[in-house]
């Protein structure tokens, strides 16, 4: 006869092959069947959660993260993914809190460091979440998907500045409609030729109040 242990563990897999073929409402069934027989897991609280952040449950996947954390507080991969189901529901800072948890108990936690670039991009902190994502591949130089969302980061940052540059110089220039055309539109690849192109501008219309007696 099969121990409870041995049929919450059965259950438990076939949550994660469920999971594996992203059918996450069923997995969530069996991650519960398996809890049922032995709460005490951890791990199992920690993977119900990830099935429900899949399956659009965040508020009900942050009660499993917090369930897997009350039973081991140093569970780096339970406060990364508390901190996205965080993010998920919009509460950013905490969301960062978790993160940064997780990053001390692991600091070469690799999914921690990505998603607090992440969400620090969904704040507009787009230097920081580069910095992040530079974490990252000082980790894993493989993970394509790093050097992808710094990427992103990077060229948010220079839309975002070039956007700035055309209000200040609006009060020196006509600012042209192809420049502004950038910015409105989010040409990402001509960014760096309109904000030298702005620069420039400005500074002709700078000089001759220079040079004036």
């Amino acid at each position: 006869m099969a121990t409870r242990e041995e049929s919450a563990e059965v259950w438990y897999h076939r949550g994660q092959a469920l999971c594996s073929t992203r059918d996450y409402d069923k997995a969530v069934v069996c991650y519960d069947k398996a809890l049922e027989l032995s709460p005490g897991d951890p791990v199992r609280w920690r993977r119900k959660g990830f099935a429900l952040i899949k399956a659009g449950r965040c508020d009900e996947a942050l009660a499993c993260f917090d369930r897997a954390l009350a039973l081991d507080p140093e569970d780096a991969t339970a406060w990364q993914r508390k901190g996205y189901a965080l993010a998920h529901l919009g509460e950013h800072n905490d969301a960062i809190a978790c993160c940064d948890r997780a990053l001390t108990l692991d600091p070469e936690h690799v999914l921690a460091r990505q998603s607090r670039g992440w969400v620090l991009g969904a704040m507009c902190r787009y230097d920081e979440a580069a910095a992040c994502y530079e974490g990252v591949l000082a980790i894993d130089p493989e993970r394509g998907s790093a050097a992808w969302h710094r990427d992103r980061m990077r060229e948010r940052r220079n839309l975002e500045a070039l956007a700035s540059e055309i209000r200040e110089a609006e009060r020196f220039v006509e600012v042209p409609a192809c420049i502004r055309d950038v910015a409105r539109e989010r040409d990402y690849g001509n960014v760096d030729l309109a904000r030298a192109v702005l620069r420039e501008l400005v500074g002709q219309a700078e000089r001759p109040a220079v040079q004036q007696p």
